[in-house]
This record gives C-alpha cells, sequence and structure tokens, in this order.
C-alpha cells in the first residue's frame, strides 16, 4: 500500500490541535467537573464485507476490527455552557489491501459569559471525515479529516424593555488533508436587532459581513466578501415552533463577476404530542461546505459519522452555490414501536465549479420495534437519486441494514447487523454492491 505523503501528515497533524485547544479551554473554564454531565461508550466491532472499497470489478473481501470511544459532554452553568460529542475509532484490516487507519469526528460548542448579559466569548470546533471524491462511496482511501475551528466575542445590550442588540464577531479556520481548495480563513461581524411582538412571538433585523481568504487560490475559487441582510420572524403557537427569514445575499468576488440572490429559510417544529414530531424545513440561499458542515454537525439530532449513505453529499471545496433545499422529519416514539421518516429535496448550484451542479432526491427511513425491554429489532434504510446537471451523470444508492441489539445489563450489551449497500448508475464506474455483516461488544457508563 502507498504511504501518505509527509505533508499529508502534517495537515492530519494540525487538524487534531483545534479540538485538543477546545478541550483545554473547557477543562480551564468550568472549573468544577461535577457541574458536568459526561456520558461514553466503550466498544468493539468485528465487520466483514465482501466488498470493502465499493468496487464493480475488484471487490475487497475484508474482515476489520475495529476498537472505538463515544463520548457526550454536557454542561449548562451559570457562566459556561458547554456541548462536546465525538469519537474516536481504530480500524485493522486483516488483508493486505489497507493499511491501518485511525478515524475521528468532534463537535463542540462553549459559550463563557465573561461578563453576563453584556460579552460571551463562543467556541466552536468541528472534525469529521469526508470523501475525497464525492461521487465515490465512503471506503478506505477515499476518506480525508476535516476540520473547521471558529470563535470569537459576542456584545449583548438591551433597548429598552422590548428590544435587545446582539453583535457577533467570529474568526474561523478550516482545513483539509487533501482538498487544497478547502483551506480558508474567514473574518465576520454581524449584528442583530430584535424586537419583542408579544410573550411568544418576536421581530429581528439581521446584517452580516464575512470576508474569505483562501490558502491557495485556484482559478475557479477566488476570495470573496459576502453581505447578508434579512428579517426574522419567529414564535411558538401552542405546540408549534417557527422561524421565518427573507432577505437578500451578495457576493463580491475578486477579479470576478459579483453576484446576488434572493435569502429566504423557513423552519416549522409541530410536537403533535409526546409521540409524534414533526419538523418541516426549506432553504434559498448563498451557502458554502464550511457553512452546511458547522450547520449538519452543531445539530444533536445528526450523526457525527453517517451511518447509512452520506446524504449530504459532501464536496470538500468552499466554493459557493446557490442551495435550495426542502426537507421533512417525522418521528414517532411508543412504547415498543418507534419509527423516522426523512424525504430530502436539494439543488445546488455551484458559482464557478459548474460540474458539481446537482440536484438529489434522498429519503432516510428507520424502524424500530421492542421485543422485550432489553431487546429490540432495528430496520434503517435509505434511497438517494443524484443528477448531475453538466456531465450526464445519475446515481441511485439502496441502503438496507437490518439488526438486533440487547442490553444484557445496566452498562454493557451487543448489537448485530446485516447491511445491503448498491449503486446503480447511467455510467458504468460508479457501480458497486456490498454485503456486509457487523457484530458490536459495547459497554457504557
Amino acid at each position: 500500500m502507498k504511504t501518505r505523503d509527509p505533508a499529508f501528515r502534517a495537515s492530519r497533524y494540525r487538524a487534531t490541535l483545534a479540538p485538543l485547544a477546545l478541550a483545554l479551554l473547557v477543562a480551564l473554564s468550568t472549573g468544577n467537573a461535577r457541574a458536568a454531565r459526561l456520558d461514553y461508550q466503550f466498544e468493539l466491532t468485528g465487520l466483514h464485507s465482501d466488498n470493502l472499497n465499493l468496487s464493480e470489478n475488484n471487490q475487497a473481501n475484508e474482515s476489520v476490527l475495529v476498537p472505538r470511544l463515544r463520548f457526550d459532554l454536557k454542561e449548562e452553568g451559570a457562566s459556561v455552557e458547554l456541548h462536546a460529542r465525538g469519537d474516536i475509532e481504530r480500524r485493522h484490516y486483516f488483508g493486505n489491501e489497507f493499511d491501518d487507519e485511525t478515524r475521528a469526528e468532534f463537535a463542540g460548542q462553549l459559550k463563557w459569559a465573561l461578563f453576563p448579559q453584556r460579552m460571551h466569548l463562543v467556541v466552536e470546533d468541528y472534525l469529521s471525515e469526508e470523501p475525497i471524491n464525492f461521487r465515490d462511496g465512503r471506503y478506505p482511501g477515499n476518506l480525508q479529516r476535516v476540520n473547521i475551528f471558529l470563535g470569537g466575542p459576542s456584545f449583548f445590550a438591551r433597548l429598552g424593555d422590548t428590544s435587545r442588540l446582539q453583535i457577533d464577531v467570529r474568526g474561523a479556520d478550516s482545513q483539509a488533508e487533501v482538498s487544497r481548495g478547502f483551506d480558508s480563513r474567514r473574518y465576520s461581524a454581524a449584528a442583530a436587532l430584535q424586537h419583542d411582538i408579544n410573550a411568544t412571538s418576536n421581530v429581528s433585523l439581521h446584517l452580516a459581513h464575512t470576508r474569505v481568504e483562501f490558502d491557495q487560490p485556484e482559478t475557479t475559487i477566488v476570495d470573496y466578501t459576502r453581505q447578508d441582510g434579512y428579517v426574522r420572524y419567529e414564535g411558538r403557537l401552542r405546540d408549534i415552533e417557527y422561524q421565518l427569514d427573507a432577505g437578500r445575499s451578495r457576493l463580491d468576488r475578486e477579479n470576478a463577476d459579483n453576484e446576488s440572490t434572493t435569502l429566504a429559510r423557513a423552519t416549522v417544529q409541530w410536537q403533535v404530542n409526546p409521540q409524534n414530531r414533526l419538523r418541516f424545513r426549506a432553504r434559498h440561499q448563498f451557502a458554502d461546505e464550511v457553512q452546511d458542515l458547522v450547520v449538519r454537525l452543531s445539530d444533536p439530532d445528526e450523526s457525527l459519522v453517517p451511518d447509512l449513505v452520506d446524504s449530504s453529499s459532501s464536496l470538500v471545496t468552499a466554493g459557493v452555490y446557490r442551495q435550495s433545499d426542502v426537507e421533512l422529519d417525522y418521528r414517532f416514539s411508543g412504547d415498543r414501536l418507534g419509527f423516522r421518516v426523512r424525504p430530502i429535496y436539494r439543488q445546488l448550484r455551484y458559482i464557478s465549479r459548474l460540474d458539481a451542479d446537482r440536484t438529489e432526491n434522498a429519503v432516510i427511513y428507520q424502524a424500530s420495534y421492542r421485543l422485550t425491554p432489553l431487546t429490540r429489532i432495528v430496520f434503517d434504510g435509505s434511497y438517494r437519486k443524484r443528477d448531475f446537471r453538466t456531465i450526464d451523470e445519475l446515481d441511485r444508492d439502496h441502503v438496507y441494514a437490518l439488526g438486533i441489539e440487547q442490553q444484557r445489563t445496566r452498562h454493557w450489551g451487543w448489537r448485530a447487523q446485516v447491511v445491503r449497500n448498491e449503486r446503480d448508475s447511467n455510467l458504468p464506474d460508479p457501480v458497486y454492491k456490498e454485503n456486509a455483516v457487523l457484530v458490536t461488544l459495547w459497554w457504557k457508563r
């Protein structure tokens, strides 16, 4: 197998520094470890796949042993709010096809009230494994570590009994192991003037200015400045929470044509009853992969590691695109039966990378049934269709997984799972089929 070059290893090392810095800052700021809640879980997984490299004609029949640590740390104190979650695993490949490797994911948000209700310090870090070639699947050799670190102060002021002003100043650094077009620095300032209409609703005016500078600019990716201005209306009506944005965005690019677009976003969540929840989200805006990763990984409902097909189809580049998407997320949680279905529509139109323009339709679903108080059966599945606009490529992904999980005692248990993963395409190269079996022993705090 080929050995990664020193620059690759150096970038991977730098990508781990930000989470360590955040962890150190957390330790220094919290002061009282007993105030935080730490949950962690050790896992040992055995995996066997008949096509681990997701190839049509050169399948790698491989067995893998994966020790893993997962953790979730939360604190909501008077001066510190912290949520950090992540996992780290070591993959030992028994065949000769792949080198052993370490994979790590992390999402952390720290808010430190230096001067309560006047000035807060915000530090965030997001570390994930993303595809090198986003048209291919998530297999060994096609993953790179991506890190986004951001931080800065937030200032608050009350303007009467019903009005408030917030100013956020942020600096951000993004790095990727392989995709050099992703490495960049960002500087932003945003102001929000909010007015309470009544006890359950408010309206606010938002203005934001962002400067993006790339470490290695390319002919298609240039430094730019982005201005956003929009009005937000949000509130709560019985069991319904909503947030509506409407405004305009402008993109000023160096040595390139400027662009502008309408900004429109809507999020509505309805807690029908304790068992049923429905969430609707729609967006039309300028976006980029840095922004999308922060939004996805900061959501505690999102997995750090996609269990099935990566519905985000991450293209690791900092190039800007017009994003239009609609998503519905329905969840049912009963005493014995659980169910989730999530249809997604996305349209991405890049300002510079026209070869990546695509339309995606996907549905992700999960059903679980509790056979006994400590044993349940789980069925996961997903379907995704990607239609590339300029290269005449149409891919269809299907993933099905059936598993059983049993908690033997308060702290430990096991689960077993069989997976079918396949892709059909109008081009011969992306086509593949995979069958896999996973058995996991776990111990949790």
